[in-house]
């Protein structure tokens, strides 16, 4: 790890004052402590690895929370894994917070963070600043939000719009890289910083810019693993990484993809831990074939009986009415 940029401690010891403390008045008794960003920067000063893994509901959020990840990101993938729109770009941002808000229902210790998704800050600094404090109000266990940024030679709104959020004390995760929400100015969803020298210079550039404007994390998505590995080693705040190798802070995958839920298909990043499409269909097939076969519902484990003597009243009753 290489030395703290001069500056940076202030900005992230202003992170960790605004949603890293305890509030024991209002959280005792509960059976969970949820990691805030002071327990994530220690794990990172330790060199342990960070886990990080996206939900999109409530179901999915458990999940991820009883798995014990470190950190859970609601990002704005479910755009095209849970909703079925063909960008992320084409998710509305009511939609996006409807998501947000049934993720935050489940309870357990992973951070929370949630992604900034396209058309909720690009029209003006003032529009960026009042969705971003609309979010983190959504629930207070909305720990941090996360912005996708271009090149800082392409995107200094955005690298201004972070400052001005890190300066009110929200916390403020950076994602360079392959930036989804730009992939049309990007001409396609490509590895980015392999192709030309100044593109891997301004890269460089544009991480430790985003650390001093005040991010305290970033995620570098489809970097070459020697670029991420460097970026992260000129660093002093974790990186978490995506299609950009072993040598980051820490790893995240969307859930869909690692979980199989859309079949196998899935980007070369991923590594994919089991195949919930073919499990549930195959579950569901057999659900049908029980039901077409009339083996389900069975009649001793699946019903709900009744006493024989008010089954008889019953009938009796029944018989005695006046037929129409």
């Amino acid at each position: 790890m290489s030395m703290v940029v001069p500056g940076i401690k202030p900005l992230i010891s202003q992170a960790l004052r605004v949603r890293g403390r305890s509030c024991y008045s209002v959280q005792a008794g509960r059976e969970f402590k949820a990691n805030t960003i002071h327990d994530i920067h220690e794990k990172y000063c330790r060199g342990a690895p960070l886990s990080m893994c996206t939900a999109y509901d409530y179901i999915t959020a458990n999940w991820v929370h009883d798995s014990n990840c470190d950190m859970l990101l609601v990002g704005d993938s479910l755009s095209m894994t849970s909703l079925g729109y063909e960008s992320t770009t084409d998710l509305p941002f009511e939609e996006f917070k409807y998501h947000l808000r049934s993720v935050c229902r489940a309870r357990g210790p992973a951070l929370i963070v949630a992604d900034m998704p396209y058309g909720s800050f690009e029209a003006s600094l003032e529009q960026g600043i009042s969705n971003s404090i609309e979010v983190m109000k959504l629930s207070s266990r909305v720990t941090s939000l996360k912005f996708e940024v271009g090149l800082h030679t392409k995107d200094q709104y955005t690298l201004n719009l972070v400052r001005e959020l890190t300066s009110r004390g929200i916390p403020v995760v950076g994602h360079i890289g392959l930036t989804p929400q730009k992939v049309h100015s990007l001409g396609g969803y490509k590895v980015q910083g392999n192709k030309s020298l100044n593109e891997m210079i301004e890269l460089q550039e544009t991480a430790m810019m985003l650390q001093k404007a005040g991010c305290w994390s970033l995620v570098l998505e489809c970097v070459p693993h020697k670029l991420a590995q460097y970026l992260t080693s000129q660093l002093s705040i974790p990186t978490i990484g995506i299609g950009a190798g072993s040598g980051t802070s820490g790893q995240v995958l969307v859930i869909s993809d690692l979980l199989g839920m859309q079949g196998s298909n899935v980007p070369k990043f991923v590594k994919q831990y089991t195949n919930l499409h073919e499990e549930a269909v195959r579950a569901i097939k057999g659900y049908n074939a029980e039901v077409q076969e009339k083996n389900f519902p069975n009649q001793d484990l699946h019903t709900f009986k009744i006493k024989e003597s008010l089954w008889k009243n019953f009938m009796e009753e029944i018989e005695d009415q006046p037929r129409h």
